[in-house]
């Protein structure tokens, strides 16, 4: 009988040992996945703080007045509303918070005392379209946000210069020299009343 259980245990100590070895991998995974969740964003998150300022704009509705200025034709028009997950879906499109993106920016940091007055983050090459992205702080608070994009192809330079003043407004201007036209400039300013 003692051979018996011996030859049972012989026979089944591969498979036992698998799972044993499945177990652990698992829960070292798991463990890994949890610490790499719990790491802070490498970056400030932008996309995080838009979407709660589109929130919050979209609740308040403020008034507002907005400027087009196109080749020197300005046009300025009042506002009861708008959507603002549209107007400010290009301060969303240029959030830079990706693990994968930890090495490609270089962070500088400047500070008061011990407050956090300015953070710039400026991309190390010129394959990234977001190029620098730099948040200032009054108090703890963000009390500015600029932003440059660039995307350079062979039918299209586009330059735009995003710039978010929490409470006041917003800037855009976008620069598209193309093959085939000459250099041309968009401005668009938005001011909460």
């Amino acid at each position: 009988m003692k051979n018996r259980q011996t030859f049972i245990s012989m026979k089944y100590a591969p498979l036992f040992a698998l799972v044993l070895l499945t177990a652990l991998l698992h829960t070292s995974c798991e463990e890994q996945v949890a610490a790499v969740a719990n790491q802070p964003d490498p970056f400030f998150d932008l996309e995080a703080y838009i979407e709660a300022q589109i929130s919050s704009l979209n609740q308040k509705q403020p008034k507002v007045r907005k400027t087009i200025l196109v080749e020197g034709q300005r046009e300025t028009q009042q506002f009861d509303s708008l959507d603002y997950r549209t107007e400010l879906k290009t301060f969303l499109n240029s959030d830079i918070n990706r693990k994968a993106w930890v090495d490609k920016y270089k962070a500088d940091s400047t500070f008061e005392g011990s407050q956090l007055k300015q953070v710039t983050y400026t991309a190390t090459g010129a394959d990234l379209k977001t190029r620098l992205l730099r948040v200032k702080y009054d108090q703890g608070e963000v009390s500015d946000i600029y932003i440059e994009n660039r995307t350079n192809s062979i039918v299209a330079d586009v330059r735009q210069d995003l710039h978010f003043q929490p409470g006041q407004g917003y800037r855009l201007v976008t620069t598209q020299e193309t093959v085939l036209s000459e250099e041309q400039e968009i401005e668009v300013e938005v001011k909460w009343q």
